[in-house]
């Protein structure tokens, strides 16, 4: 297939009636995914972009990893036609709202641009070949801006107040028109924030039981933050995914939040952080910096998952606390500097 290398051994890999297709597949969400759908039986084709690179400790045995250029019309094309998913769950996103600022047009070529490309690609393979795939777009709560009453639904108007935000924002309403205009079955997870110990060090929930853990044993001597009274509807990475595998399952295609309903504080992820590493006195290390304060920060914005609970039976399984102390549990696991 041109454009594509496979990294796993085609005898892995045979015809299955469902058979899904990843894009993200290395990230956070894109890892925990692929494994919920090959302990649900299916199929899983997994495509890296050729900048990205690849997290060994991540990739599954069973998985076919295909590279790629995501951008290149011709190879999404191909992809559809080489492996006929039933369903494409795009989780390939810039997904870093400071780094939007610095990189705006990356962000609008993988936030929107690869969207439209993909929801064109669908089409015409539904075109030429009579079959349907079910796309699963995940969407943000970054879309909704600051200044929303909270809770947010499914149908609060969107305030995008950075690239990143604008772009997701394109992208959604993008998805939501393709389907009412033209038939295509999309489903969107509005997903607010959502942590686990696959999170890269650049965020700062992973930053946060990171750096608790180096100065429990004594390798760092502070953590250097930004406003750690911000307040946030954060949840866990793996609930997140099987609320987005449930809505692919699910019968119609529609949007769904996926949050928690709750509010914490950065302040809060700190103590929790701290004290699970025999720390009680966490403001000590503690270093405050205005460079790391977010333009237009959507603090305090809770969501509403009343919808996805109803319909499809999803709600959270594990509390923030408890997310925290499994975060940190696994930075100790690692044996950092030991």
């Amino acid at each position: 297939m041109n454009g594509l290398r496979a990294l796993c051994d085609e005898e892995k890999f045979v015809a299955t009636k469902k058979r899904a297709l990843i894009t993200g597949v290395t990230g956070q969400d894109g890892s925990y995914l692929a494994e919920q759908l090959c302990s649900d039986g299916k199929q899983v084709v997994g495509v890296i972009r050729n900048s990205s690179v690849i997290p060994t400790e991540y990739l599954i045995d069973n998985i076919k990893y295909v590279r790629g250029d995501l951008f290149d019309s011709t190879f999404v094309h191909s992809l559809l036609e080489e492996y006929s998913p039933t369903h494409i769950y795009n989780l390939a996103s810039a997904s870093s709202v400071s780094d939007s600022y610095l990189r705006p047009d990356l962000s609008l070529k993988v936030n929107f641009e690869f969207v439209r490309t993909l929801v064109e690609s669908i089409e015409k393979y539904r075109e030429t070949t009579g079959l349907e795939i079910f796309l699963l777009q995940a969407s943000s709560s970054e879309m909704f801006g600051p200044d929303h009453q909270s809770p947010i639904t499914e149908t609060t108007s969107h305030d995008p107040r950075s690239p990143y935000a604008k772009h997701k924002s394109m992208a959604h309403t993008l998805c939501i028109n393709a389907r009412v205009d033209r038939g295509i079955n999309i489903g969107t997870a509005i997903l607010f924030n959502h942590e686990s110990p696959r999170r890269p060090l650049k965020f700062v929930s992973r930053k946060i039981t990171h750096g608790a853990y180096l100065i429990s044993k004594g390798i760092e001597k502070k953590l250097v933050l930004g406003n750690i009274n911000v307040e946030r509807d954060w949840g866990y990475a793996p609930d997140f995914v099987n609320g987005i595998n449930k809505i692919a399952n699910s019968s119609s295609s529609s949007d769904y939040v996926v949050a928690t309903g709750k509010l914490h504080t950065l302040k809060e992820m700190c103590q929790i952080a701290f004290s699970a590493v025999g720390i009680e006195n966490y403001k000590d290390f503690l270093e405050s910096d205005s460079s790391f304060y977010r333009t237009n920060e959507n603090s305090g914005l809770i969501g509403d998952f009343s919808k996805a609970f109803f319909e499809l039976g999803w709600s959270p399984s594990i509390s923030f606390k408890e997310m925290i102390e499994l975060m940190v549990k696994h930075e100790t696991n690692m044996h950092y500097g030991d």
